[in-house]
């Protein structure tokens, strides 16, 4: 078994508890709707910024195991998120596509904020948008990493 399949497997495990943190955010905000509830808007903004860190998890392991130099310091998270949307010449594709990288830009400026401010300081209104625009993200982030799974395995392959 290749390094590139323990790499697919967790990648994929990785994958597979972000779409968990999708899921309870859409439950969450539907509650929220429901019963007009504070306190399930933030539960639905803790499962939008565990989203983007499990999508963030999942970069920092390309960076480390494919690229070999993940980004530090100021600014980190953002050019960890620009540099998987990368082609990397003679290494690897793009990770993510253009597509990807923009609705996943939104969701890391979220994490941000979130992180820094108390739950009763996040307006309900934004976090109701992130997550109806959740699931579209969900699905471009899902496609591309399954995409990079095929290429590694294909990597792997040839080795």
């Amino acid at each position: 078994m290749s390094g590139y399949a323990v790499l697919v497997a967790k990648l994929r495990n990785e994958l597979g508890k972000v779409e968990l943190a999708v899921r309870s955010a859409v439950s969450q905000a539907e509650k929220a709707r429901l019963s007009g509830d504070e306190d399930f808007w933030y539960a639905a903004a803790f499962s939008l910024q565990n989203f983007y860190m499990g999508a963030e998890r999942i970069f920092e392991e390309v960076a480390k195991r494919v690229d070999r130099s993940l980004p530090s310091g100021g600014g980190s998270h953002r050019a960890l998120l620009e540099q998987m949307a990368l082609e990397i010449p003679n290494v690897r594709p793009a990770v993510i596509l253009a597509d990807t990288l923009d609705c996943l830009q939104e969701y890391r400026g979220f994490r941000h904020v979130a992180i820094h401010l108390y739950a009763f300081e996040l307006h309900s209104d934004r976090i109701s948008v992130l997550v109806d625009r959740l699931m579209d993200c969900w699905l471009l982030l899902s496609r591309d990493i399954e995409v990079f799974c095929g290429f590694l395995l294909a990597l792997g392959q040839n080795v």
